[in-house]
């Protein structure tokens, strides 16, 4: 003979399997997003590494004219100012400018600046804080890890203040390395 069923049992039975459940989903969601973390931290070491073992088969840093000297003094200008070179086809066709701007403010948060000038698309950097820090440092694209890079073709043009500086790879070594040493530091000095 089936017992008839108490109302009151149900919110005893019901109660406690609520929160087992929602305890395995929290421990779902943990997993899942440890899961996605593990995934994008191996996606990125590929890319670096993956990039720097290619520079090194095809030798580009020993085909260049200028190598890149100094080190960064964290002026913010390379984060407050830059600029992507896109192709002029790419420049002349509005749908892929809007394109390319909405990639990098998604992607990389950067922000549009103004209009194109020429090549260059330039952008604001969204990350960047107070006294010119960082927010994801450590986790920062490509493009700001690498800055400035030597150009194949000439030498690049830096922000004043800017700590880098490209030396002729004749130089390297030499008196000449002293002397354009002294000349950008004086260049990279206030002026009075």
């Amino acid at each position: 003979m089936m017992r008839p069923f108490h109302l009151g049992a149900k919110k005893y039975l019901i109660a406690p399997m609520r929160q087992s459940l929602r305890s395995c989903f929290g421990i779902l969601k943990n997993l899942l997003w440890f899961d996605v973390w593990l995934v994008v931290q191996l996606l990125f070491g590929m890319v670096h590494w993956g990039d720097r073992i290619a520079w090194k088969i095809l030798g580009y840093e020993k085909k260049t004219r200028y190598v890149r000297m100094g080190a960064c003094q964290r002026s913010g200008m390379c984060c407050q100012t830059l600029a992507i070179e896109l192709p002029s086809a790419w420049i002349r066709r509005p749908w892929v400018l809007r394109l390319a701007w909405g990639w990098y403010s998604r992607i990389h948060n950067f922000q549009a600046a103004g209009a194109p000038q020429g090549r260059l698309l330039p952008l604001n950097c969204g990350y960047l804080r107070g006294g010119n820090l960082c927010t994801i440092y450590p986790y920062r694209p490509k493009l700001c890890r690498e800055y400035p890079a030597t150009s194949l073709f000439g030498k690049v043009e830096l922000h004043r203040g800017c700590g880098f500086w490209f030396l002729e790879r004749a130089k390297v070594g030499s008196f000449g390395e002293k002397l354009a040493e002294k000349e950008h530091e004086q260049a990279s000095l206030p002026s009075a």
